[in-house]
């Protein structure tokens, strides 16, 4: 029997799948791919999509935070798991209890992994800053403590890494790359071999094959989008990621009827408005603000607003009926939106709709249901997995 819901997120795994496949074909068969599955697998729920993707042969996990990899081992995950980000001093021994891999990115990480490692191996990923400015050893520090670290009898020195600010500007990627090389050198010529030396995310992946070294870091290109500024006419990706919501009511409205909290919007025309139950409590509606990047980009984030406010329909936003885009109007509510169905166009309550809200801002409460050969194979509240067979 269909269980219906008035909005779910719907995860497509074999589009998972394919997205791997492609992101392989353009791998040197030695190097070994790290599947980032942070921040809840970027919304898509990280012990679902870790589980699926170590059943397509992925054996190495990177998140940010201990709670992230301890989630992934209780929902049976053995493989290897990378965790990004520095640890407070009490949690090394979890991370020593679930044979996970921790970074030292300072002297301050490095005396506490000493510190557990007194009577227990610890493994470690050395994290080098070398232009990102959040955080990681510098310079000579690092290579002191990689030789610390290569001749200690119970830390396991299994790999070396840094991060590229901003993968689009070429000289400065080179010359971040170039402080990693000349490390990786000095570590050399003293004997020291790193196994796993890494630098490349998915949008220096794409961008430069050179220094894709013996792994990859790749989250967003498995869930089917591009890195911003980034395309590859040789991947073919899919997009694995659709937030839906059923029509929960239609009415029929007269020309200038006003709209939503303090009249933001007044009908030109008798409209049909469609009610969706999807809103702010949801993610629908919110957005970041980072700063422009650039002239053109910050005119653009000038020009936005004053079109909403004209109620001109190059910047309001819009949600999928169908094969066909339709704008919101007025405010978004905290658990509702009003869109304006265009003359022609058949709609009825219950039918389904595509919300484009951001994979990271959506809520976890909206149930997470995954889609393979066909057919949704579980779901996922904000309390866990649930595998409930065949759904649909």
């Amino acid at each position: 029997m269909e269980q219906k819901y008035d909005k779910w997120i719907e995860i497509n795994l074999e589009d998972i799948t394919h997205n791997l496949q492609e992101i392989r074909g353009l791998m040197d068969k030695e190097s070994r791919l790290i599947a980032v599955v942070k921040a809840n697998a970027y919304g898509l729920g990280a012990a679902e999509i870790a589980r699926h993707l170590a059943e397509q042969g992925v054996d190495f996990f990177g998140v940010t935070f201990l709670s992230e990899a301890l989630e992934l081992r209780e929902h049976g995950i053995r493989a290897d798991i990378l965790i990004f980000s520095p640890l407070h001093p009490e949690e090394y021994g979890t991370a020593v209890d679930h044979d996970l891999i921790v970074t030292v990115a300072s002297r301050e990480d490095w005396l506490a992994v000493q510190q557990e490692a007194r009577d227990r191996r610890i493994r470690i990923h050395l994290k080098l800053d070398t232009g990102m400015g959040r955080f990681g050893l510098m310079g000579y520090d690092a290579e002191n403590v990689a030789q610390e670290a290569f001749v200690h009898n119970n830390v396991a020195l299994e790999g070396i890494y840094t991060h590229f600010a901003s993968p689009g500007d070429y000289k400065h990627t080179h010359h971040q790359f170039s402080i990693f090389e000349n490390l990786l050198q000095r570590l050399d010529e003293k004997g020291i071999k790193v196994a796993c030396r890494h630098c490349c995310a998915s949008s220096a992946f794409l961008r430069y094959p050179s220094m894709r070294l013996d792994a990859v870091r790749i989250g967003t290109l498995l869930w089917g989008q591009y890195p911003a500024g980034t395309i590859s006419p040789v991947l073919k990706l899919r997009d694995v990621y659709h937030f839906k919501a059923r029509i929960i009511a239609i009415r029929q409205m007269a020309k200038g009827s006003s709209l939503g909290y303090y009249h933001t919007h007044k009908l030109r025309k008798n409209a049909v408005i469609a009610i969706v139950p999807a809103g702010l409590a949801d993610g629908w509606g919110l957005e970041a603000l980072p700063k422009p990047s650039g002239w053109l980009d910050m005119i653009k984030m000038v020009i936005k607003p004053i079109a909403m406010f004209f109620n001109l329909n190059l910047a309001g936003p819009r949600i999928i009926i169908g094969n066909g885009e339709v704008f919101v109007r007025g405010k978004i509510f905290m658990q509702f939106c009003l869109v304006e169905v265009p003359p022609g166009m058949e709609v009825k309550t219950g039918d389904s709709v595509e919300i484009p809200v951001k994979r990271t801002l959506a809520s976890l409460s909206i149930k997470r249901i995954y889609r393979q050969e066909s057919s949704f194979a579980s779901e996922k509240t904000a309390n866990g997995i649930t595998r409930n067979g065949i759904m649909y």
